[in-house]
């Protein structure tokens, strides 16, 4: 039994049987000081080694150039903004020399900020929940030891009052029995916060969104789990050594940003936000004639619809 199932037993005080929201499980998987995934030194982000790849990993620094030019046209040029990171990786981070938030470190935005991140919202704990019976239920894990090796299954409980208004609200489509919803109130919480401080500028966020329409079309939900690049096909396997993530909804989010004072806030897929937005930057790399070029290769799976262009969202918001 790995250290993460242990260290839930630990917690529960004993038993052959746990159970637990799934929230709190992959909250236990993920930020547990002492076991979790992204608490222990090791390669989560790149190459040979790491468990997934995403814009950040790719060399030549094209993805922090198209973010720059992409902040200075939202922002209309304006010059005096500061560059802050949230969620940024041990020793990584979009633009170097700015100012960034990492694990465990405050979240405090300058007061003329360009405020970006990549992949922060869908790496915090989500809950899962099921309609059933004529009513959404929110899916609780069930993990029992007998014969050593754990085993897994569910059982469902009424949600809060919070979490069926969320639903009934952004997901009334989805009202069909058996239909699966994967949302993070850590992750709307953590934004609101982010949005709600006394800061102006531009926010700038991409990661695997999805709105409420197209995740209404996703019976199963979109919780998934990668390890060393590997698709997972259940996501308690490799617990505490494995990314677990899921798809977060925007349209929450773009209500939020609206709610604290931000205009123009949008989501684009990846490819649609850099052509838009750093349309000079994408030109130049683009129309360099080596095909073999690594800023042109580099480019190419940003906003190719075939890699990264169509998977990844940005969403961005102005507030000035």
């Amino acid at each position: 039994m790995n250290a993460a199932i242990e260290k839930i037993f630990a917690r529960s005080g004993g038993g052959e049987s746990v159970s637990l929201p799934w929230e709190e499980f992959i909250g236990t998987c993920l930020y547990d000081p002492e076991i979790g995934y992204y608490r222990l030194p090791k390669t989560r982000v790149g190459g040979s080694g790491a468990d997934f790849y995403t814009a950040s990993s790719l060399k030549a620094g094209v993805f922090s150039e198209l973010v720059c030019e992409a902040a200075q046209t939202l922002l209309g040029g304006k010059g005096g903004f500061e560059f802050y990171e949230i969620g940024a990786e041990p020793e990584r981070q979009i633009i170097s020399g700015s100012r960034a938030a990492r694990l465990g470190d405050e979240i405090l935005i300058p007061r003329n900020a360009a405020v970006i991140s990549n992949e922060l919202l869908d790496a915090r704990p989500f809950a899962r929940f099921k309609f059933s019976g004529g009513s959404w239920k929110k899916r609780i894990l069930r993990i029992s030891r007998r014969g050593g090796e754990p085993e897994f299954s569910e059982t469902l409980a009424e949600p809060t009052q919070a979490e069926a208004e969320h639903l009934s609200r952004y997901f009334p489509k989805a009202r069909v029995e058996g239909f699966s919803i994967d949302a993070s109130f850590d992750a709307l919480g953590l934004f609101e916060k982010i949005c709600a401080q006394n800061w102006r500028g531009v926010l700038i966020f991409f990661d695997y969104f999805r709105s409420a329409a197209e995740l209404s079309e996703m019976p199963s939900g979109t919780a998934r789990s990668y390890f060393k690049h590997s698709y997972q096909k259940e996501i308690f396997d490799n617990a505490g050594n494995a990314d677990i993530t899921f798809s977060p909804c925007s349209d929450p989010l773009l209500d939020i940003a609206a709610s604290c004072g931000f205009s123009n806030a949008r989501i684009d897929t990846q490819a649609e936000f850099f052509v838009k937005f750093a349309p000079r930057k994408t030109r130049e790399i683009a129309e360099i004639k080596n095909p073999l070029d690594p800023r042109k290769r580099a480019l190419a799976e940003l906003i190719s619809s075939a890699n990264m262009g169509a998977c990844f969202r940005a969403l961005s918001a102005v507030r000035l």
